[in-house]
Parts: C-alpha cells; structure tokens; sequence
C-alpha cells in the first residue's frame, strides 16, 4: 500500500475533510437511508501504518456485528483508504437516534472505541450528536477533561497523544489474543475430561479409578484457572524481547499461585497440576509469538515450548538413586525416564507424533471429536511411558499395559476400534486401578494445538 507510513500535512487533511463530507453528501442523496460514516482518531502527521489498518478493520467488525445483532439491514456498504487515513461508510434504513444509541455504544465499549470517529448522518445530512441521546462528551485519552476541549486546546504534547493511541490498540489486540488462548485452554480441558469412555480416567460415564475426584472436580479446577492462563499469555507477549528460555523463568512463579487456586476449588485434589504446566508454556508461546509478529502455528509453538524448557533436564542432574527423594527423581534415576518435564523440554514430541496426527486424520475422515479423542488417548497410552500408571503399580505393569494396547491397535487398526472396546478396556483400568493421567494430558495438548490452529 502506497499510503502505508506516509506523512501527511494540514492541507492533506483539511482536502480529505471535503472530499469526505462530498462523499457522505452523494451517498446520502443516492440510498436516502441513515448514513454511519467511521474513521479512526489518530494524532500526528502518519496516519496508515499496519496496526492502524488492524484497528480500522475491527471498527468495521464490530459495526457491522452491532446492525446484525439488531437485524438492521446494511443497504450500502463502502470503504476508502488514503495517506490521511482510512474510512468506512454504511447506510440502513433506521431512525437515526437508535443508530447513534448503537455506534455510541461501541464507543463506549472498550478502549480501542475511545478512538473510533463514528458519525450519523440522517437522511437530510444533519449529523446526530451525542447531546440528543444525554450522552456526556467523550474524556480526553490522557486525562479526564473533555476531549475536544483538550484537542482545541492543545493541552497535551503531540507525541503523548500519539503513544497513548498506540498503546490502546497494541493492549486491546493483545488482550483480545490472550482471551483466545484462554479460551483454547479452557476448552481442551473441559473436552478432555469429558471424552468418553477413558480408560481408568474421569469421563461422563464414572470417575475411572478415582475415589476422589468427578468430572465437576474437573470443571471447579478448570474454572479456576481461567485468569492463570490469561496471565500466562499476556506474559509471554510482555517479554517479547526476552530469550525463550528466560521468559520461562519469569512464568514459573505464575504456575505456582495457579496450583494454589486449583488445590483451593477442589479441596486439595490434585487435577491439572501437569496441564497448568504445559498448557502454561504452550500459552506463554503462542503470546511471545504473536508479539514478535511469527507465525503462531503448531510448529512454532512447540519449538518455543522446546526452547523455554531446554534445560529444564537440569532438574534431574546429578540425580541418583541413593539421592533421589521425589517419585519423579527415582524414576528417572532408575528408568531415565523424565516424565512432563521431559515432554517440554522435547516440544511435546509425544503431541506431535503420536497424538496430533490421529486426531486430525480421524476428524478429516469424519469421526466426532469424542471418538478421535477416545482413540487419540489409546495411541499415546500405547507410545507414552505414563509416569502415572507406574507410580498406581510398576514399570512392568507400564509395559503390560502398552503391550495390550499395542496389540489392540496393531490387530483392529485404530480406526476399528469400537466405543465398546474401549468401555471394556476402561473396566480393565478400573480393576487394576490403573489411570494413565500423563497421556490425559498430553491429549489436552493435542486438543489445545487443534483448537489454535483452527
């Protein structure tokens, strides 16, 4: 785009003023409908640069969803860009005054509004002002007086102006990212536990091999954790400039006050202490990505991941068996097996070889959600050295396990296997209390990455 960072002067602006209000004016007398006119406020000589065009393209969102949801029919709909800036035209036919009440109310919304310019035109091109609705003026971005008061005025610096107007769009688009990925988060966790039948897990059907815990457990602690991975998000696009493996370090104090809420909604039970974790990295990824304007795809986000928790093995150096004191630290001192921290630091190889290829490929060939879940859960029990079905038994019950599910898929083919099946594979689990909540979670993973990428 030509216009894109361009300087433009007095004379540019005041040019573009009457070549819009002749605009406006032949619009008007053409549809002889109410007219929306929109344009963003933006200080100084540049006004077309990347995130300007970004904010313009979300006004125009946001007006046209406010019609929609009104049922209000947009007859005419136009838009123009030019160094001054870039401006949006609608006409409906509507009362003027309940136009102004909805674009007034977009305004009003949120911070990005503070600097959308929506003017209503009634058909005789008399422009609606705010005083007909007993709207107060509209404040000033940088204090609380009236806006064009301040604007007449010149009370603050051009430059503060213009650093306060970025910062609204830059906290709005990234705020607006953050809520996605909580959003990603809160659904991949509510989904998995609701896949059912799980083997020796909590699903719609029972509570596995879990005395302690049910499916409203579940949704206590995922509920809880709305904020945490919200945070978490707005974190790794706060320490954008850090390297990955530093934004790690300044996300970990965040996983621990996530744990205190989880252990607070369910009385003590330990439900996603592994997924506020990994899902917390995964968020802190996508968020780090995004605000370094890279792709914020699949691959990308693991290698992040991989990235944050490279040396995350250091946990486990010098580990040996007489010095090992956690479950965690045995295992790995006498199988080297690394568990979660392992899988991080790895950019959840097990996720991208063994859980995201089944899942998409039994979604593309039309199974639901539920069943590719189910299915996807019995290849990661299958491929995954589950820390959680060795600590209920032993690592020859491990082997037992994958060995039996190996056989399943190796002889139905995955695709074959039946609901049924795995119901029967479920009261198996249950009678040997067996509940293999690692590849749970990796399936919430698995979930998240599809729900992101999609």
């Amino acid at each position: 785009m030509n216009d894109l960072n361009a300087e433009v002067t007095l004379s540019d602006m005041l040019d573009a003023r009457e070549k819009r209000v002749a605009v406006q004016r032949e619009i008007i007398e053409r549809y002889k409908g109410t007219l929306i006119s929109f344009m963003l406020n933006i200080p100084g000589n540049i006004k077309v640069f990347p995130l300007s065009l970004k904010a313009h393209g979300e006004a125009v969102k946001l007006i046209t969803k406010a019609l929609n949801r009104q049922d209000i029919s947009i007859i005419y709909q136009t838009s123009n860009s030019a160094k001054t800036g870039c401006e949006s035209f609608f006409v409906v036919k509507e009362q003027p005054i309940i136009i102004k009440r909805l674009m007034a109310d977009i305004e009003n919304s949120c911070e990005l509004g503070r600097i959308f310019d929506i003017d209503v035109i009634d058909c005789e091109g008399n422009k609606i002002p705010r005083s007909d609705l007993n709207i107060t003026e509209r404040s000033c971005l940088i204090c609380d007086d009236i806006g064009h008061v301040c604007s007449r005025s010149r009370k603050h610096p051009i430059e503060e102006l213009q650093k306060r107007v970025i910062e609204i769009m830059e906290n709005y688009f990234a705020e607006q990212f953050a809520d996605n990925c909580t959003a990603c988060a809160v659904r991949s966790l509510l989904y998995e536990v609701c896949i059912t039948p799980k083997p020796g897990l909590v699903d719609r059907n029972n509570n596995g091999s879990h005395s302690d815990m049910d499916i409203y457990t579940f949704i206590d602690s995922t509920t809880a954790l709305i904020p945490y991975f919200r945070d978490i998000a707005l974190s790794g696009i706060k320490f954008r400039n850090e390297k990955p493996k530093a934004v790690f370090e300044k996300i970990r104090y965040l996983g621990m006050l996530a744990e205190d809420r989880m252990f607070t909604a369910t009385n003590n039970i330990n439900t996603h202490k592994g997924l506020i974790f990994s899902l917390g990295i995964i968020c802190a990824s996508a968020g780090y990505l995004y605000k370094n304007e890279e792709a914020v795809n699949t691959d990308n986000i693991l290698k992040i991941s991989g990235e944050m928790t490279l040396e995350i093995d250091d946990d486990f150096s010098g580990i040996t068996k007489e010095s090992a004191r956690t479950f965690g630290e045995k295992l790995y001192a006498a199988y080297g097996i690394t568990g979660i921290r392992g899988e991080a630091a790895s950019g959840f190889a097990s996720v991208k070889n063994h859980g995201l290829p089944i899942l998409k490929s039994l979604i593309e060939k039309g199974y639901s959600l539920n069943h590719a879940g189910a299915l996807t859960l019995l290849n990661l029990i299958a491929n995954v050295k589950d820390t959680n079905i060795i600590a209920r038994s032993s690592i020859e019950t491990l082997k037992e396990v994958q060995l039996l599910t190996n056989n399943l898929i190796n002889e139905r083919g995955i695709e074959n296997i039946s609901i049924d099946e795995i119901m029967d594979l479920d009261n198996q689990f249950i009678g040997k209390n067996l509940s293999p909540g690692g590849c749970a979670d990796l399936l919430a993973i698995t979930l998240m990455l599809c729900f992101m990428e999609n």
